[in-house]
């Protein structure tokens, strides 16, 4: 995969990733801070979440195709350090006060990850299948 292609690829996961954090924080802060009111500084966060949950995203590049079992083992590293990189992320600035919202919050970037991964599978489906039909076209 090229460098362009990569960098497209994560562009589009970023604004999955956005949607998803939009979401997480929707239901994480109904379920622990219902009373707190949000300023529209809090417009941000989902932005700033999305583009810290993309660098680790740099695991799965290659120049070259990767087996089915190099991209599990890649996919197995990536969500570890997307784990660990979000979770240093929100204590660093301040969203995670305690030991249920960080459970929470581990168990919601893992919700995201999955809605990321169907969303994503669902585009490169759509792809695939506007290709095999273009190549059939083309057989005939």
């Amino acid at each position: 995969m090229s460098f362009m292609s990569f960098v497209k690829k994560n562009l589009i996961d970023y604004f999955i990733i956005v949607t998803g954090v939009n979401i997480a924080i929707a239901v994480l802060g109904m379920n622990y801070k219902p009373e707190e009111l949000l300023g529209y500084d809090a417009f941000f966060s989902p932005l700033i979440l999305g583009a810290v949950a993309v660098l680790p995203s740099f695991v799965f590049y290659s120049r070259r195709e990767l087996s089915l079992r190099q991209m599990l083992i890649r996919r197995v590293i990536h969500l570890i350090v997307l784990e660990l990189t979000l979770v240093g992320f929100g204590y660093i600035a301040g969203l995670l006060t305690g030991l249920n919202i960080t459970i929470s919050f581990v168990l919601i970037v893992f919700a995201v990850y999955v809605f990321t991964l169907i969303i994503r599978w669902i585009i490169d489906s759509k792809t695939a299948l506007e290709i095999n039909l273009g190549l059939k076209r083309i057989q005939e």
